[in-house]
């Protein structure tokens, strides 16, 4: 054995008989090439590819870059796609791109990397990568591989407008049998994204049943059967197993089964019991970034004034451009928020269910560390749960920390919420700008920050910059944003209306099943007059669709116009995420 310097590290020279040989130092064994390989270590200790493996398995990514970054460097296939999988492990916008980097040096070697490559590349939400993506996913097949079919399906997810033959439902119940961990875990994934379409909702239940060991989400699926359908026994019996599920899942060295053909995340048993909480408490089709229209979320903080109507909207004259205030979506009747430590009303969840989900969130407040984090951020965003907990205490060294879901909700608890003395809004806003590098929190930052500044939270109203953020957010799916611009350009100050804007933003809205309507005051009909009447005995309100209103008043031109915009504007995302019925839990329910 001999030792070579090189730019401070020690490469170590196994020479032996045969074609491989094991080279032995401090850590786990590293099989050498040909029986002439080097093992590349520094002064510390000797890093390997396994070593640099089990450390990322187990949550430690810093520590596994230490170990396959100089193998990788060194040209490695297996290190190069292990030190994709670390970086993308980070969940940042700049981990990603070095991922991706890592991933393209592999191919070479390592055809299997495609398929991570492919998924990675659909991540981007972009639809000029789909000749690569494409041409990725049809090598992988003529290879044979076996994990293509949940490439296929997150393809299908991401463009569903590609599905033309309604492919994906097929692939998944076939990828529900199949013997890849990672082809069952996205066929259930792929039922519970599309959960609304033919017999997913009872395919989905029956199988979570049996895949629970392979899919720990599936507890959260039961959980939201067992509630809607008012089973409370089965219920209660389902969090039990589900906390023993993640405690023993976290406690374990070797989260998932991992593959060096394609990238699979380690599971988050941290999180996973916090959306086992939030289960017990959640509402159908909640919005996925939390943006509510303007007015709403106005008139539910209290002693600020209900945003209501313009007054010069009389019978038999033309409606003038609508103000932002009037314009709303049309969603389900929202509930103000209950007061901290208050069950809320019913019909949003009941009392036994508010003790169900605090009991879960103080089960893992005991157990510390991350999950201690994802309680707190559970309790964020439903305020009447954990009201005696300090919620920035527990979050604020996550967020030190660069932990994105807690930077996100520290931010959200700063920014409006009822759990704290003195909300700061400035100090929310640098959170959220901090949230755009994240990967998982990028899109919801640009909504948050689109109506930061087009309701001038840092000083007069900042319609571009609004204009910039929201237009990101919409087009990487957040529908709530496509409605905030239809509003800005019909009537946010500092923006002249415009009609072809509105139109194009509002129509996108209504493709999403959330058409934006409009509030009219009319003058009444009286049979006589009355000088002292009240304004509400004079004045009648009607709702009518922002859609159609504005495109009853405009010219054939502006119409062609927005048309035109619309097409473009629909071709980046031409099929957006339907509202889910508020049923779907307890179709067909199964005895």
């Amino acid at each position: 054995m001999r030792k070579v310097v090189i730019a401070g590290l020690t490469l170590v020279s196994v020479v032996g008989a045969g074609c491989s040989s094991v080279g032995f130092n401090t850590g786990l064994p590293v099989l050498t090439k040909n029986g002439r390989g080097i093992l590349v270590s520094e002064t510390a200790g000797p890093p390997d590819l396994e070593r640099g493996r089990h450390a990322r398995l187990v949550g430690k990514p810093q520590e596994a870059l230490l170990d396959l970054k100089p193998l990788a460097e060194a040209g490695y296939p297996d290190a190069m796609t292990l030190l994709a999988a670390t970086y993308l492990d980070f969940g940042t916008v700049d981990s990603r791109a070095e991922a991706e980097k890592w991933y393209r040096r592999a191919l070479h070697a390592r055809p299997d990397a495609g398929l991570s490559l492919a998924r990675l590349l659909i991540g981007y939400g972009k639809r000029d990568y789909l000749p690569e993506i494409n041409s990725l996913i049809d090598d992988a097949a003529r290879r044979g591989n076996e994990e293509v079919d949940s490439v296929k399906l997150q393809r299908y997810m991401q463009f569903p407008d590609l599905d033309t033959k309604n492919d994906g439902d097929l692939i998944a119940q076939r990828g529900l049998r199949s013997d890849f961990v990672s082809v069952q875990v996205q066929s259930l994934v792929w039922l519970r994204q599309n959960i609304a379409k033919g017999n997913n909702a009872a395919l989905l239940e029956a199988n979570c049943r049996t895949l629970l060991s392979v899919e720990p989400g599936c507890y959260i699926d039961l959980a939201h059967f067992y509630r809607y359908q008012h089973k409370q026994d089965q219920l209660e019996k389902i969090l039990d197993a589900a906390l023993l599920a993640f405690a023993a899942g976290a406690n374990s060295t070797a989260q998932i089964d991992d593959s060096a053909r394609l990238y699979q995340p380690p599971t988050q048993y941290a999180s996973l019991a916090g959306r086992l909480a939030a289960a017990m408490v959640d509402e159908i089709n909640e919005t996925s970034d939390g943006d509510v229209p303007e007015q709403e979320s106005a008139a539910a903080s209290p002693g600020q004034p209900d945003l209501d109507f313009e007054d010069d909207d009389f019978e038999g004259t033309n409606p003038k451009a609508p103000s932002a205030a009037d314009v709303s979506v049309a969603t389900p009747e929202r509930k103000e928020p209950p007061a901290p430590g208050t069950a809320p009303a019913e019909g949003n969840a009941s009392s036994q269910n508010v003790e169900l989900a605090n009991k879960v969130l103080r089960w893992m407040l005991a157990r510390g560390g991350e999950f201690s984090v994802e309680a707190a951020i559970v309790a964020v965003h439903y305020p009447f749960l954990l009201p005696d907990v300090d919620l920035e205490a527990t979050l604020r060294p996550a967020a030190n920390d660069k932990n994105p879901a807690a930077v996100s909700a520290l931010a959200d608890l700063l920014f409006n919420s009822q759990r704290i003395a003195t909300r700061r809004p400035l100090e929310a806003v640098a959170l959220y700008k901090q949230c755009l590098g994240y990967v998982a929190t990028e899109t919801r930052a640009n909504s948050r920050l689109g109506r930061v500044y087009s309701m001038g939270i840092l000083g007069d109203p900042n319609p571009q910059m609004a204009l910039k953020h929201y237009l990101k957010a919409a087009r990487a799916g957040s529908v709530e944003s496509y409605a905030s611009l239809a509003r800005m350009f019909l009537g946010m100050s500092g923006i002249q209306v415009n009609r072809v804007n509105g139109y194009v933003f509002a129509k996108r809205s209504d493709d999403a099943g959330r058409p934006m309507m409009m509030r009219i005051r009319k003058l009444k009909r009286l049979n006589e007059l009355k000088l002292d009447l009240e304004s509400a005995d004079m004045f009648e309100v009607l709702q009518v669709k922002l859609l159609d209103q504005i495109t009853s008043e405009m010219t054939a031109a502006e119409l062609a116009e927005a048309q035109r915009l619309y097409q473009m504007e629909r071709a980046i995302q031409p099929v957006l995420k339907q509202p889910i019925p508020s049923d779907i839990y307890t179709r067909g329910q199964q005895q």
